[in-house]
């Protein structure tokens, strides 16, 4: 399918098929789903209907799809070139005629004529899919973007054709309009291409998230440990997890502890410690200790497979975006159609010879040929995505960019998108040495590879203090890290931990207290059981996250942050960077449930977010923008990538969308006026006052056609100037 056009024109194929129920075509992710009385029809028969329509089925395959995509890509490609190499030289020869740079061109019309018809046919053939998609759906009342390119294309170079004929007979005829139809099949092509790329990556979100899952697990049957393929893994399953392990189904741990990175569920980085009657989820990494688990739900049946279901399911039913010039189309086209006949008709039973009348129904259909109509879109399109993409801002197709500038709410996730997403130090109490307390803790922890451990090395080797060396390493699950540094035995961790080893450290209750207000996750320090400190870590809000937030109000949209973190720690980054509205403790489906809900009430919302657990709403959102720094799967369930951790990039997004549509507006305004004007003139209004020659008609036509077309190039050409307030300045 090239655009929705192609979309509707299948469904109601499909509609009128006996036995069916109902039929939605998807173009975005080029699926049918068809609801049918298996005794009145059957997957065949429908299939018959859909190749009737123009079109081929391909099985419900990914990695078949994701073939097909390439090689149709590969083909536009293919034919891009063709038209591109032809285009040119047609052009050239064109514009000599024109302004008379090569004499003998102008002085042998005969030649030039039959020059340029043969540099135009392999141009017409490259933009054969145009016609083929193009009449058909003009036909079946459902006119595209391709009807416009094929109509337009096809009344320039038929024209053309016309003098060409005219001028091998020794005639005098009108100017050739070849290099018209070719200038705007090849346009329209790149943008076509374009698409197609975009479209091959579809549905690489679903199989990401499906490599998650482990191949093998450790299954403990009649006492002893077996490596088993996950298919054969089933309820009520003993699993030894060691650590490092990817969990390979849903369960309870049984027995033992430790700590489990959940990032792919709560999107959080800080692991949650987990103990005997935990519950554990498929896809998420065991820490650094070991433990037995029940499997409780396993295959499709797991949290990951259902966040699986849900992006499918959003991607499935997400409305594809009508483009302003197909609406413009659905009028205007037939419009014109009946206006040409009309015209012509009207001229012969007045009397006018049949050569007038055919010469006016042509200068009809070349004046108000859709050429500037069909690049008003497309092209201030690339500007506007060029644009963005020369600020680190990457649009997936043009729909996306279409739907940022209607977006009235946007839903923010914290960590990584608001936050830097990993924890640094941000805070310290001390008796005495602060370096000494520093050090102390980053040698203890230099033998761990927890995220906050990480935090304390980095934060070190950034002070320029020097990191003793360690041994006797122990981690204690879910307390902290224990060793020996310079002969004495340091612990690092919380405060249970310091109560086992006869650690007092009531003198730091306060700075905890004060911690825990900032929503700053701490621990304690001690050298035997002599408390040192207290050393603070959080994930530090990003600089230009509070400038973005009121660059988003500005632009008329309301700001949410919906987090899978605790209510205190949400609260105080809201309140920093000066959100109102905070949703915290939401899961995936939370998450997708509040895009819902918000579509519901008539909004459009974008959801900006880093991780797998955005991946459901920014799938179901009307505009889904990740960060650069977030999963593959946050990338591919997205229609916006941002290839900076910069999010003001999230406003200028929007900016961008408005400023091109505003621009897409414009040119449409300018083409309709033209055509309003244009067209009663090309009809003969003119002539019922004598005035101007009827053969020179058509040749105005043709100018006047390109000089509208003209017209809008330089318009979104216009649109380069512009530059987002949002990223030029903070």
């Amino acid at each position: 399918m090239s655009c929705s056009a192609c979309a509707t024109r299948i469904e109601k194929s499909l509609q009128s098929a006996h036995g069916v129920y109902e039929a939605a075509v998807n173009f975005g992710n080029s699926v049918a789903a068809v609801s049918f009385d298996p005794e009145k029809t059957d997957r065949g028969k429908l299939v018959k209907i859909i190749e009737k329509a123009g079109y081929s089925t391909i099985d419900d395959d990914p990695e078949t799809i994701a073939r097909a995509e390439a090689e149709e890509a590969l083909r536009m490609r293919r034919d891009l070139i063709l038209a591109v190499l032809f285009t040119v030289p047609l052009f050239i020869i064109a514009m000599a005629d024109m302004f008379a740079g090569i004499p003998w061109l102008s002085d042998e019309r005969a030649l030039l004529a039959v020059l340029e018809l043969i540099l135009c046919i392999p141009v017409i053939y490259a933009g054969r899919r145009f016609y083929i998609r193009g009449f058909p759906a003009l036909l079946a009342g459902i006119p595209s973007m391709d009807s416009l390119v094929a109509l337009g294309t096809a009344a320039s170079f038929l024209y053309a054709l016309w003098n060409t004929a005219i001028v091998l007979f020794g005639g005098s005829a009108g100017g050739l309009t070849y290099e018209s139809a070719a200038m705007i099949i090849t346009l329209v092509s790149v943008g076509k291409y374009l698409e197609a790329r975009s479209k091959i990556k579809t549905d690489s979100a679903v199989r990401a998230l499906m490599r998650l899952q482990p191949e093998t697990a450790t299954v403990i049957r009649d006492g002893v440990e077996k490596e088993v393929p996950i298919s054969e893994v089933v309820e009520g399953d003993r699993l030894s997890i060691k650590p490092g392990d990817r969990i390979p189904a849903d369960g309870i741990i049984v027995s033992g502890t430790s700590s489990v990175n959940e990032s792919m569920l709560t999107g959080e980085s800080m692991p949650t410690p987990k103990s005997e009657g935990d519950n554990i989820f498929a896809g998420t990494v065991n820490g650094t200790g070991g433990f037995i688990m029940e499997a409780v739900k396993t295959g499709k049946d797991t949290v990951l497979y259902q966040i699986i279901s849900m992006i499918e399911t959003a991607q499935g039913t997400k409305a594809p975006v009508a483009r302003i010039a197909d609406r413009v189309a659905g009028i205007f086209v037939p419009l014109v159609i009946v206006i040409a006949v009309a015209a012509c008709v009207v001229w012969l039973i007045s009397g006018r010879t049949l050569e007038f009348a055919l010469t006016v129904l042509i200068s009809v259909l070349v004046i108000s040929c859709p050429c500037a109509l069909g690049l008003a879109t497309p092209l201030a399109i690339t500007v506007g995505t060029g644009m963005a993409a020369d600020r680190g801002i990457l649009f997936k197709n043009a729909s996306a960019l279409e739907r940022a500038a209607d977006i009235d709410t946007v839903i923010l996730d914290k960590t990584g998108t608001i936050t830097v997403g990993s924890p640094e130090v941000t805070g310290t109490a001390y008796r005495s040495d602060r370096d000494r307390l520093i050090a102390l803790a980053a040698a203890a922890e230099s033998g761990s590879e927890h995220p906050i451990a990480s935090a304390v090395v980095s934060y070190a080797k950034k002070e320029g203090i020097d990191i003793p060396g360690h041994i006797d390493f122990a981690s204690v699950t879910g307390g902290g890290v224990r060793s020996t540094v310079d002969g004495e035995v340091v612990t690092v961790g919380n405060s249970k931990l310091m109560e086992d080893i006869g650690c007092d450290v009531s003198e730091y209750d306060g700075d905890a207290v004060s911690f825990a207000a900032q929503a700053m996750t701490y621990f304690y320090v001690a050298k035997g059981n002599e408390p040192l400190g207290v050393i603070a870590v959080s994930d530090p809000v990003r600089p230009e996250s509070g400038f973005a937030v009121s660059r988003m109000k500005i632009n008329g949209a309301q700001v949410i942050m919906v987090t899978g973190d605790n209510k205190a720690t949400a609260d105080a980054v809201a309140k920093e960077v000066g959100i109102d509205n905070v949703i915290s403790g939401a899961t995936p489906g939370d998450k997708l449930e509040v895009v819902k809900d918000l579509q519901t009430e008539g909004r459009y919302v974008a959801v900006a977010g880093d991780g797998i657990n955005d991946a459901p709403a920014l799938a179901q959102s009307d505009l889904g923008l990740a960060v650069r720094n977030g999963t593959d799967i946050a990338m591919d369930s997205a229609d916006v990538v941002m290839m900076t951790d910069d999010i003001r990039c999230i406003p200028a997004s929007i900016e961008l969308g408005k400023a091109t549509i505003k621009n897409v507006k414009q040119n449409l305004f300018l083409a309709l006026i033209y055509n309003m004007i244009a067209i009663p003139i090309a009809a003969g209004v003119l002539y019922l006052f004598d005035i101007g020659n009827v053969s020179m008609m058509p040749m105005i036509s043709a100018a006047a056609m390109s000089a509208s077309s003209l017209l809008v190039v330089a318009n979104a050409l216009r649109l380069r100037r512009y530059a987002p307030e949002s990223l030029s300045s903070a």
